[in-house]
């Protein structure tokens, strides 16, 4: 099957916007004399090698056109979707179970994609149900090895892969080894032009802000937390904007500017009152009593 078009023009596009060589893109796929004339429209391209391509670039077969349906097998879809939804519901020794499973089945073998994902949930069961910081780090580490990117350019599963490893180095107290992986998957973030969730942008800073709290650099997390701000409010993530606002109120808080703090707080209230999460909203409330009270207290300090 080929598959002709501006093919060619978009994946020299991609791989100009990274500042990939013709011949780190082509490894192990094709020559580079191929790569060279399908980028000036010379030759068409077979579907399984856009695929590689595809991935080597970081981003789905269908960036290239429309109504294109990727590869993998129906049933490593489901049971994907099936692992995501098990650890929305917070039932990780379900996702445990499922990972263990799968790993032993010849399709996801075959697919480094589901390979890489089993493989990453299989690191943070490692840590929530193990409690097995060395373990998790080596499944995550063995799902980020399974990338068919460069190292100029991360997909949007990578990303999400070097968050979690942040965020467990993060609990763990590897502060600043969780600040080095939060900058480069932020960077990449940011580069990245094919990300199609986002509340990945939006978890990552607030994340990272909540990190840049607990090493005391309180302007810098203020910062990233209204980049994040920008994200959720364009995206309408209510929620993720009152868990931001109230980061910032923390900041505020912590740098003794009980006003600005009371301010933050109260924006974090009215999003979490919308959104239904009663637990946070009444913890943003009571906190706005107490700036009120720290504030009263300063007041009558100084007269």
């Amino acid at each position: 099957m080929l598959i002709s078009g501006n093919i060619g023009e978009k994946i020299k596009d991609l791989r100009e916007f990274y500042g990939i060589s013709q011949k780190d893109l082509c490894k192990g796929i094709c020559s580079q004399a191929y790569v060279s004339r399908l980028e000036k429209g010379e030759i068409n391209v077979s579907a399984d090698l856009l695929f590689m391509l595809s991935k080597r670039l970081g981003v789905e077969v269908n960036f290239f056109f429309e109504n294109y349906k990727s590869s993998r097998s129906e049933y490593v879809s489901v049971t994907m979707d099936e692992i995501k939804e098990a650890i929305h519901n917070r039932d990780y020794e379900l996702v445990e179970e499922m990972v263990e499973l799968e790993l032993k089945n010849p399709l996801f073998k075959e697919n480094l994609e589901g390979r890489q994902f089993l493989l990453w949930h299989k690191g943070i069961c490692k840590y929530i149900v193990r409690n097995n910081i060395d373990e998790a780090m080596f499944y995550i580490d063995e799902a980020l090895s399974c990338s068919l990117t460069t190292n100029k350019n991360y997909s949007q599963r990578e990303i999400e892969i070097m968050l979690s490893k942040a965020i467990i180095l993060h609990l763990t107290n590897k502060f600043n080894d969780s600040k080095k992986i939060y900058i480069e998957l932020i960077s990449a973030l940011n580069k990245n032009i094919y990300i199609t969730d986002p509340k990945i942008f939006v978890k990552s800073y607030y994340n990272f802000v909540r990190l840049l709290v607990k090493l005391n650099e309180y302007d810098e997390a203020v910062k990233n937390a209204k980049i994040g701000l920008r994200y959720a409010k364009k995206n309408e993530l209510l929620f993720l904007q009152g868990d931001l606002y109230f980061q910032i109120a923390r900041c505020y808080e912590l740098m003794k500017d009980y006003i600005v703090a009371k301010k933050n707080y109260q924006l974090s209230s009215y999003c979490f009152n919308l959104s239904e999460h009663n637990e946070l909203y009444e913890l943003a409330v009571e906190n706005i009593e107490e700036m009120s009270e720290l504030d009263a207290e300063i007041k009558l300090d100084k007269s």
